[in-house]
């Protein structure tokens, strides 16, 4: 009964209401999952993100086995900045499902957002051996590889996700981002054209895109992004 009023009042835009009410289905049946989500919800609506985390801290406390749990935790700390959090929250959902490509994959993208390239191709490397039709992953592995100066490692492993998604503009992008950091000039402007062609978002993306800082001030660069 209180999950449904909650609910309703949350679609009324009665947030406090709402918030209210999702806290006291908390504390009267402490196992339920859409209590936490729409507790975590409400606070993140009304600006309180810190205590939308506590929220999360609370489920995982009580709930360590619970993967559902763990997932919310692992996005709402990715996208609230908390990146250490979230790697915590990937590495439980890796205890919890190991055979799950996703979580490496998850977890992997953290620790290039940290810059631990080392700890993140191994996370790749572990979601490719799960599932070797990831050609997102191939070209995650690729950009990886190249930030660790293993360029030619870098363009066997993009060339795998063109391979496998030849029409995704995304790994034409990612492989005018390895030549970029190669230092191939030529290259890198060819494939960002391409990709360009292909999807247009790219020519603002790739402006503040620091794979290709070394182009900023070269005339072709600038003529093909502006």
């Amino acid at each position: 009964m209180y999950l449904d009023s909650a609910n309703s009042m949350r679609q009324q835009g009665r947030f406090e209401d709402a918030l209210h009410l999702y806290q006291k289905v908390i504390e009267i049946q402490p196992n339920n999952d859409q209590a936490y989500i729409g507790c975590m919800g409400m606070n993140f609506e009304l600006g309180r993100v810190e205590e939308g985390l506590k929220v999360l801290d609370q489920w995982t406390e009580q709930y360590p086995d619970n993967p559902q749990a763990w997932l919310y935790k692992a996005f709402a700390a990715a996208e609230t900045g908390h990146s250490e959090t979230s790697l915590i929250a990937f590495d439980n959902l890796i205890r919890l499902k190991p055979e799950d490509a996703g979580y490496q994959i998850g977890r992997g993208q953290i620790l290039y957002e940290l810059k631990r390239f080392d700890e993140a191709l191994e996370a790749f490397d572990k979601a490719l051996d799960m599932d070797p039709s990831r050609a997102d992953v191939w070209g995650m592995k690729a950009s990886t590889l190249a930030k660790l100066g293993r360029f030619d490692e870098a363009f066997v492993s993009i060339g795998k996700a063109i391979e496998i998604s030849p029409d995704d503009p995304s790994n034409i992008y990612n492989r005018a981002c390895i030549y970029s950091l190669k230092g191939e000039k030529a290259n890198a402007i060819a494939d960002l054209k391409r990709a360009i062609e292909m999807q247009s978002s790219f020519r603002e993306y790739a402006q503040t895109d620091e794979d290709f800082k070394s182009l900023y001030d070269d005339d072709d660069f600038k003529n093909l992004t502006k």
